[in-house]
């Protein structure tokens, strides 16, 4: 039985640690950049557009949602400078 529990409590390790940016979202954010660089598209909106990629999941277990600040470290990590 601890076998199970401690399968059950990697798994839900793992479910919460894979939020965030996802593969889409990346594609998502990546073709914007050049259009936010200059100023035909606000990061506010770049932000919406990948946000409706997010996963609630089943009763929240497994969601897969960006926070702003996953969003604001994406975009620092492509050089990207933010200006608020």
């Amino acid at each position: 039985m601890s076998l199970l529990l401690k399968i059950l409590f990697l798994i839900s390790i793992t479910i919460f640690l894979i939020s965030g940016v996802s593969d889409k979202k990346r594609t998502i954010i990546d073709n914007q950049i050049f259009l936010m660089k200059e100023g035909i598209v606000s990061k506010e909106k770049v932000f919406q557009k990948a946000k409706k990629f997010d996963d609630t999941g089943i009763f929240g277990i497994g969601s897969d949602e960006m926070t702003l600040e996953e969003f604001n470290d994406y975009l620092k990590s492509k050089s990207f400078t933010i200006h608020d």
